[in-house]
């Protein structure tokens, strides 16, 4: 008998993309997994794994982890090029705290979404490179 599921993943980096891109209007393109990035700035989205916080017989919370890389090529590395990868670092996280739970394609929500950890990296051949971990909860299979 063939089960019945939801690609969970997949609703959620919808529901992320569409946030990011309703908010950068283009200045920021945004890509899902090995999609290939093009220009100079641009925001990776890629998931990571889910593990289990509850579970009963009529549903289950899960946690999903999913790792955003910002690439900001600044083959200089200029103050002014630090301060505008700061400022699209402050927004993205200010951003996820405005949608700290999310309606699903599904009509389901995800709950607690936060950004756990952000970090920068400047590399001096190509410019900067932030790695954000992204954390959010989704109550599913409900029977």
């Amino acid at each position: 008998m063939a089960t019945n599921y939801t690609n969970n993943f997949k609703n959620i980096l919808d529901r992320l993309t569409s946030i990011f891109r309703d908010e950068f209007k283009g200045s920021l393109p945004v890509y899902i997994g090995k999609e290939e990035p093009t220009g100079t700035q641009h925001l990776r989205l890629i998931p990571v794994g889910s593990s289990l916080s509850e579970y009963n017989a009529s549903s289950e919370l899960r946690e999903y982890t999913i790792n955003f890389i910002l690439t900001f090529k600044d083959v200089n590395t200029t103050q002014k090029g630090l301060e505008q990868v700061l400022r699209l670092i402050s927004r993205i996280e200010s951003l996820v705290m405005d949608n700290i739970s999310m309606e699903l394609e599904d009509r389901s929500n995800t709950i607690n979404c936060r950004i756990e950890s952000t970090d920068i990296s400047e590399l001096p051949e190509t410019g900067y490179s932030v790695f954000f971990v992204y954390q959010c909860q989704h109550l599913g299979n409900l029977s």
